[in-house]
């Protein structure tokens, strides 16, 4: 099922990245448009962004799956299903810190955004950027666990 899974998975992907024939062009009012008030970093970070999502979605999918698969395996033993949703099932310290995470993660990634955004040449320092505020916002969920 793996298996099945990341073959899907790569097939659709490179299709998606390889589907066109040719380079789009972008027409000339449209290009002065995007040269004058930088809204390219917002085109250039909308795929990594939709990658992004996909990858989170097919995780979830397969959590999803697995413990339906668990809990089947659970009550064919002979457990009752209350018990089984009750050892699958998370505690409210669980989903909060589930949350928090999420919010400080999110957090450190538009913090990163906006940084690379008012560093004018969006090179390869941008994604520099980005990636180190993430890596802070993982260290800032770091230290709120340990407290």
């Amino acid at each position: 099922m793996k298996k099945l899974f990341v073959i899907i998975i790569s097939i659709a992907s490179s299709i998606l990245v390889f589907g066109q024939d040719s380079t789009p062009t972008i027409p000339s009012s449209t290009q002065q448009s995007l040269e004058g008030n930088n809204n390219y970093a917002l085109i250039s970070f909308a795929p990594i962004f939709a990658i992004a999502l996909v990858v989170i979605l097919v995780i979830q999918v397969t959590r999803y799956i697995l413990a339906h698969k668990l809990k089947n395996k659970i009550i064919d033993r002979g457990i009752s299903e209350q018990l089984a949703n009750s050892i699958l099932e998370k505690s409210e310290t669980d989903k909060k810190e589930d949350s928090i995470k999420w919010a400080i993660l999110l957090l450190g990634v538009s913090g990163g955004l906006t940084a690379a955004y008012y560093t004018k040449p969006l090179d390869i320092h941008s994604i520099a950027i980005i990636t180190f505020s993430i890596g802070l916002s993982y260290l800032a969920y770091y230290f709120y666990l340990r407290r």
